[in-house]
């Protein structure tokens, strides 16, 4: 029995905020050899991937020479590399079809009822999903790590429908009748076809009323009703300093900080689990309104965000004493527990996404932070070449104070910088170095170094470049840089697919337990009904729900190149080439790799194959068919042997079948 009381609230509480000001010490602690605190380097790291100079730490503009805003410029090396590979990822995942996979868990064959539903909730019914995915890749390759955050939800939706009731034919008042369920009066509802001998009157008057229509509200649709995504960044989520496993679901606690509008919480007070939180009196008084006369207010206090923490965490809170996964809402800065219960998830609702783990804690490494050896040497050279103003430029030109030129005779010696010298020569230029530097070559191999680090191999295959490989115009160079690319691709898609089905198979569970209402589904090509008291068994424990995506087999030009090399050796093999059925398949994967939309018909031999295989599970086709099959075999041989000795034979085979 689940205990609840002021003191288990108390000390709830008390736990809960200590928890809070240990985590929220690890991310304000400093990074050794910085000014910077943990959350400010996550700042770093999104400053880096909008092309800000970096290696200076400006956050603002210091001069403006040679152009306004230069000490605060960077080439946005991470922000190209992560605006390829986003589409490309979810190109590879998101939008295969199916998405992901329905496996039984005993018999290893695929449901596709299942699969269908659930590739078709994420792809449809998850409208914003897709975007989301964006969003929550550029994160993990910004700062290396993001958190999908599910929750089951419901939305309903109701419209003005205008109605029909009697009204009294003098003064236009609806008439009214005591409704005997809620014990109410209600008006009454008017059917414009009754007969006759059943209109009502009025009873004061014998008149029959009159019918008109007054303003209602419909009965509630349904519109969607299951798990919600929501992706939340890094720097919102709390955990113990300890922690050094990826998966929320292994640490001691895990916390969600964010806001809402004070007018978020009107209409919320009561029970917890119909909904609605306790305490909200306290935080209304905290903020110095109330809830009536909140219109009245929009003062600084009701446009500033209340911070809440969701807080994941085992507390003993039955009669037993022993832990129980508790959730916990608390209003951080006012220091109240505004609700809790005992979740009803099979395990905590947050999954982490990142592609290079650190170890000593949760969080990973993105594009910034692994390639700032390289990002710093591109920075420093365009920054170096930007302040000088000597991109490209001209040698220094030397002028002479005591014998000065005309004008028109600086005009034709193109752009520089002028050095005065007390010189008597003149003007003349200075001798260029001996070896020419040559800058933006630089920075082509700097760029081509991440990216091979990163997988981006297709940004200058077709630039007269040397920076991604020596022989870049040969064929096999080109090969070698695409193989490095998709190898690189596939461990980035194969790590993020990973998280992706342990959220898929999280959905499945969420919609086998927490079920409310009537789910129309496609099963065997006819769509049926599944109602509660049918979730279990329709989303059934055995079922598991897998990704699809691995970042290679799903790579378009990788898998064209496979299944074109391996063709002629799969076609030679008894077991897939000598199958009919196995090998139709292999050639509708094959023309589908190759962009051909062909629908291949069954052949002659293969629906004969089909029939014999179907005659020969039945008792009478197994005490047949094998006489007949020896039979044609010893025709077949007998035919063999006349052509051999050079006696032709006309005459019909018959086999005795049956």
């Amino acid at each position: 029995l689940i205990l609840r009381s002021h003191v288990t609230d108390n000390k709830l509480l008390t736990y809960v905020l200590q928890l809070i000001s240990q985590s929220e010490g690890w991310w304000t602690d400093g990074v050794p050899g910085t000014l910077l605190s943990r959350r400010d380097q996550f700042q770093e790291y999104r400053l880096r991937m909008d092309g800000r100079r970096s290696v200076a730490g400006l956050y603002r503009d210091a001069k403006d020479e040679p152009f306004p805003g230069s000490s605060n410029f960077g080439i946005p090396a991470e922000q190209i590399f992560s605006e390829f590979l986003v589409p490309t990822f979810l190109a590879n995942t998101h939008d295969l079809e199916p998405m992901l996979q329905a496996v039984d868990e005993g018999t290893e064959e695929v449901d596709d009822a299942l699969t269908a539903f659930h590739d078709r909730y994420h792809r449809t019914e998850l409208v914003s999903k897709r975007q989301q995915l964006e969003e929550s890749t550029r994160e993990v390759l910004t700062v290396g790590t993001a958190y999908h955050k599910w929750t089951w939800g419901s939305l309903w939706k109701q419209s003005e429908v205008e109605f029909n009731v009697f009204v009294d034919p003098a003064s236009g008042q609806p008439a009214m009748q005591m409704n005997p369920q809620t014990g109410q009066l209600e008006p009454m509802f008017a059917d414009p076809k009754m007969p006759d001998d059943l209109w009502p009157v009025d009873p004061a008057t014998g008149i029959k009323l009159k019918v008109a229509q007054l303003p209602g509200m419909d009965t509630p649709r349904l519109i969607r009703e299951g798990p919600q995504l929501t992706v939340v960044t890094a720097e919102s989520i709390l955990f113990p300093p300890s922690a050094n496993t990826v998966d929320p679901d292994t640490w001691d606690y895990c916390g969600h900080r964010f806001g809402v509008s004070p007018w978020w919480f009107l209409g919320r007070e009561g029970d917890p689990f119909d909904g609605k939180f306790q305490n909200v009196d306290k935080l209304w008084r905290w903020l110095g309104v109330k809830p009536d006369q909140i219109y009245l207010k929009p003062d600084t206090k009701l446009v500033q965000p209340v911070k809440l923490v969701e807080m994941h965490l085992k507390f003993p809170v039955d009669a037993s004493g022993k832990p129980a996964e508790v959730i916990a809402l608390i209003a951080e800065d006012a220091k109240l527990l505004l609700a809790w219960r005992v979740s009803r998830f099979p395990r905590r609702n947050f999954f982490a996404r990142q592609v290079w783990s650190r170890g000593q804690h949760p969080l990973g490494k993105g594009i910034p932070e692994t390639t700032y050896g390289p990002r710093a040497a591109l920075d420093a050279s365009a920054n170096q070449d930007t302040d000088a103003g000597n991109l490209y430029n001209h040698p220094p030109l030397l002028l002479s104070s005591l014998a000065m030129l005309e004008d028109e005779d600086y005009e034709t010696t193109g752009p520089g910088t002028q050095w005065i010298m007390q010189d008597i020569n003149g003007a003349k230029f200075l001798a260029p170095p001996i070896g020419k530097r040559d800058p933006i070559a630089r920075e082509n191999w700097l760029m081509g170094i991440m990216q091979r680090q990163w997988g981006v191999s297709d940004l200058n295959l077709s630039a007269p470049t040397s920076a991604l490989s020596p022989n870049i115009q040969t064929l096999g160079a080109v090969r070698e840089v695409i193989n490095q690319g998709s190898i690189k691709f596939g461990h980035l898609t194969k790590r993020l697919a990973e998280t992706d089905t342990a959220e898929y198979q999280f959905v499945h569970e969420l919609f086998a337990m927490m079920l409310a209402n009537p789910k129309t589904v496609s099963l065997n090509g006819q769509s049926v009904t599944i109602q509660p008291k049918d979730r279990v068994a329709f989303f059934r424990v055995s079922a598991k729900v897998t990704a699809r995506g691995n970042g290679i087999s799903t790579n378009p030009i990788i898998r064209q190149q496979v299944l074109m090399q391996s063709y002629p050796l799969l076609i030679a093999s008894p077991f897939i080439g000598g199958d009919l059925e196995t090998r139709k398949e292999l050639e509708e994967q094959l023309l589908s790799a190759l962009g051909i939309k062909l629908t291949l018909k069954d052949s002659a031999p293969l629906q004969q194959s089909q029939l014999f295989l179907e005659l020969m599970q039945t008792p009478e086709g197994q005490q047949v068919l094998p006489q007949a099959m020896q039979q044609a075999i010893q025709a077949v041989q007998l035919s063999q042997a006349s052509k051999t000795n050079g006696v032709q034979t006309n005459a019909p085979n018959r086999l005795a079948v049956g």
